[in-house]
């Protein structure tokens, strides 16, 4: 997927996968952002584990702890001890 059809580039500068997975799931993107970010994550491996990660932590927290959505921080210390751990 080049630069010129990626709504993630702004001011010359190309978001990376992981800014454009928490922008994706954090609801702060256009359509046009989510549609270009779906069809990245088919061919892009470690987005597509890193969504599925993310997206069970984020579920399992608000499942057992709060019913609400889980703090960004609180996701971000997770996921790096769970990077930490199958490294």
């Amino acid at each position: 997927m080049s630069d010129a059809t990626n709504p993630f580039t702004s001011h010359g500068k190309r978001a990376t996968c992981m800014e454009m997975l928490q922008l994706y799931l954090d609801g702060e993107v256009t359509p046009e952002q989510r549609a270009y970010f779906l069809s990245h994550m088919d061919h892009c491996m470690p987005c597509f584990k890193t969504y599925q990660v993310d997206v069970a932590i984020r579920q399992l927290l608000k499942d057992r702890c709060c019913k609400e959505a889980a703090p960004g921080d609180l996701i971000t210390q997770i996921r790096a001890q769970i990077n930490q751990k199958s490294s």
